[in-house]
């Protein structure tokens, strides 16, 4: 008997159709992959699986029984667990601590070394090595991803979610994750995973759904399709599937770009970023950028590689202004930068794209209107000299960029949170290029975008730097680096170990690169 069913699913949110007559099963001990444009549904349908909405029509069965999930903890306790794109874990805690936490070993004292002996046999049989006793706060991003899985199945979960489990680990971790999650399946857990990137489908699902715009466009054996077939149900009739999967390739969704040139119109030349002998400290005191020094010249683009953790995200916030320096300079167009403000920064010809659109880039309960002028709010284009916003001019300006960068699902005083992820970084990428910056630094800029978003903010990139200005690109797709990049700087261990031409890079050298295993 299938382990889930969900029968019938639908799910409104004002005028928007999130989910119309949407059923699925899963099978007990499958590999089962949900794939659709950002807005799709797929991460709705998840939410209603475990607990975090409420359908209004339709039912959940579990073992054939019809079942009503009040809240996420009666799913768990059900035996269905969720690991979603933004870990949910305490920093300052081990991972023993944040994976018994609530479900303590001997009640409600926590048993430290109890605890850390069970969560360290539980990591052996699933195949999720790590430390029991390492504070979340130190871990890469793959390793507090295993404790999230960890906390799942530490709460005996037979269904597992997994929401774009791979959108931020090097190609190494991947693999890691993949050889666990088939580990599971193979023990007789149904693993569910979302995902943007039809070739990790085709490679580890046995079973794909597709969603369309809130419908059930296809479920299918994975033997039995093909991404290009894959790409059109997602799009539809009359959209724009990648052109590479109608070459029956399993692509990324970096891949999917609709051109993978690179090289600038016009050679790049004078002034624009520069970076001399660096040196930025991490909150504990320790050196996460180590003496870098790197040139981004107008009318180019830059990839900054290198495994999570390996300083990229530092080097950035400390370009931006986000973290101060302890030595070293930093110039845009000859004039130091060194001592303004993020404010200042961005006023001198600073866009900033940031990795975490939630935390960094946008604040989800104000209206779109308002995180469309977030840092440009005190412009007398938008507010009086009293510094009250003119709404009108909110308005017209959001108008005006959600048509230039299709932005879609747009409601006049809808609050952020009411996009989805694609959606949301569009309007990011609007608002960042609307000042026509002098430098763009984006750090993960598609990170959990469907090909078809995906393609759009590639093309953006390439725009701005056909435009004249310098673009510095952190991802940690390589493919994704190589498909942008006129030049790529490889990190490790907060220092620059080799700056490549484009036309010498391939994934292979700069994978090296990455984890030493280079001659850099």
């Amino acid at each position: 008997p299938p382990s889930v069913s969900l029968r019938g699913i639908g799910k409104t949110f004002g005028s928007l159709v999130a989910l119309a007559d949407v059923s699925l099963t899963l099978v007990p001990g499958s590999r089962h992959a949900i794939v659709g444009e950002n807005g799709a549904g797929k991460s709705t349908l998840m939410k209603v699986l475990f607990g975090g909405l409420r359908p209004d029509t339709g039912e959940v069965l579990l073992r054939e029984k019809p079942v009503r999930f009040a809240s996420p903890q009666d799913a768990i306790a059900a035996g269905i667990g969720m690991v979603h794109q933004h870990f949910e874990l305490i920093p300052p805690f081990t991972v023993a601590e944040n994976v018994v936490l609530g479900a303590e070993v001997g009640g409600f004292v926590l048993n430290q070394s109890g605890a850390e002996n069970r969560v360290r046999e539980l990591a052996e049989e699933s195949g999720l090595p790590i430390d029991p006793m390492a504070r979340v706060e130190t871990l890469s991003v793959a390793a507090q991803q295993r404790t999230e899985i960890l906390k799942a199945l530490y709460r005996r979960a037979k269904v597992l979610i997994l929401d774009e489990p791979t959108a931020t680990l090097a190609p190494s971790e991947a693999r890691d994750l993949w050889a666990a999650v088939h580990r599971l399946s193979g023990a007789g857990t149904t693993v569910v995973f979302i995902t943007h990137k039809l070739d990790d489908v085709m490679a580890h699902a046995e079973t794909v759904t597709v969603l369309r715009r809130g419908r059930l466009i296809l479920t299918k054996p994975v033997s039995e399709t093909n991404p290009a077939e894959l790409a059109r149900a997602m799009v539809g009739e009359g959209g724009n599937p990648s052109p590479s999967s109608s070459e029956g390739r399993g692509e990324t969704a970096s891949e999917a770009s609709p051109s993978l040139r690179y090289g600038s119109p016009l050679p790049p030349e004078g002034e624009g970023l520069g970076v001399r002998d660096l040196v930025v400290l991490g909150r504990r005191g320790e050196t996460v950028v180590n003496g870098v020094s790197l040139d981004v010249r107008p009318g180019e683009i830059v990839g900054l590689a290198g495994v999570d953790g390996s300083g990229q995200v530092d080097l950035i916030e400390a370009i931006v202004g986000l973290r101060q320096s302890s030595a070293g300079t930093i110039t845009l167009k000859g004039k130091p930068l060194d001592g303004l403000s993020v404010a200042d920064r961005r006023s001198v010809g600073i866009g900033y794209v940031p990795e975490d659109r939630h935390h960094r880039a946008m604040v989800l309960p104000l209206s779109l209107e308002e995180n469309a002028v977030l840092g440009r709010h005190r412009e007398s284009a938008f507010a009086d000299k009293f510094g009250f916003l003119n709404v009108n001019a909110l308005r017209a300006f959001l108008a005006d960029k959600t048509k230039a960068f299709d932005v879609r699902g747009v409601a006049v005083g809808n609050p952020a949170r009411s996009l989805s992820g694609g959606n949301q970084q569009k309007l990011v990428m609007a608002r960042e290029l609307s000042r026509n910056p002098a430098l763009l630094l984006a750090s993960q800029p598609t990170r959990g975008l469907d090909f078809g978003a995906t393609a759009f903010v590639h093309d953006a990139l390439r725009r701005e730097r056909d435009r004249g200005a310098a673009v510095l690109v952190q991802s940690l797709d390589l493919a994704e680096v190589l498909a942008l990049s006129d030049r790529v700087a490889v990190m490790l261990a907060g220092k620059i170990v080799a700056v490549l031409d484009r036309a010498e890079a391939d994934e292979e050298c700069i994978g090296a690169l990455m984890t030493g295993a280079g001659d850099g």
